[in-house]
């Protein structure tokens, strides 16, 4: 019997179209990238409650990450939700802010951060008297889709169960799911 290496093999059934072309998605830029101060590199993301700058997309990462600048308001933070797709590492950059991460709940005052993996429930809150800011990193890349997309809803009634149906179906568009309220209601 003729010995084919992997490769050949590949070839033969079409794929090594299909691995260039998951390799050059997946394949980081080689030139750096630069979001000065107040500089949002992906201006579709809006969200009314806090402002939210996309410092790396994940265009710009090759699909690795996108990381986010968080200006959160006090008292303010998501519901406990679940992401299957990305894992969350939080910087506190501004404030404090609790974290409640599976089933665990950490203090965190500024210069601290944390890991969130995906599968893990979590929520976050600022506690502080003060406006915070947090950087944000999901991993893999793309979640400034799901930041696009939320901040077009308008204003939404917790209580109507028509818009809280939409909330759901966008989060879970985006490999999430909505858990129960934010630490603050």
């Amino acid at each position: 019997m003729q010995n084919i290496n992997r490769r050949t093999l590949l070839a033969a059934f079409g794929v090594v179209s299909f691995t260039t072309l998951v390799e050059a998605q997946t394949k980081p830029r080689r030139h750096g990238v630069v979001a000065k101060t107040g500089e949002n590199r992906y201006p579709n993301v809006r969200l009314p409650s806090q402002k939210t700058d996309c410092k790396v997309t994940s265009e710009d990462s090759g699909g690795a990450c996108s990381i986010f600048e968080l200006g959160v308001p006090t008292h303010s933070g998501p519901p406990l939700h679940v992401h299957h797709r990305e894992d969350e590492w939080y910087y506190v950059l501004a404030g404090d802010f609790i974290f409640e991460v599976s089933d665990e709940k950490f203090t965190l005052p500024t210069g601290s951060s944390i890991w969130a993996p995906r599968e893990a429930k979590h929520r976050w809150a600022n506690s502080g008297a003060a406006d915070g800011k947090l950087i944000l990193t999901c991993l893999p890349g793309g979640f400034e889709n799901f930041f696009e997309e939320l901040g077009k809803f308008p204003a939404l009634n917790p209580n109507d169960p028509a818009e809280m149906h939409k909330v759901h179906e966008l989060h879970a568009k985006f490999g999430m799911e909505l858990l129960g309220p934010p630490i603050f209601t």
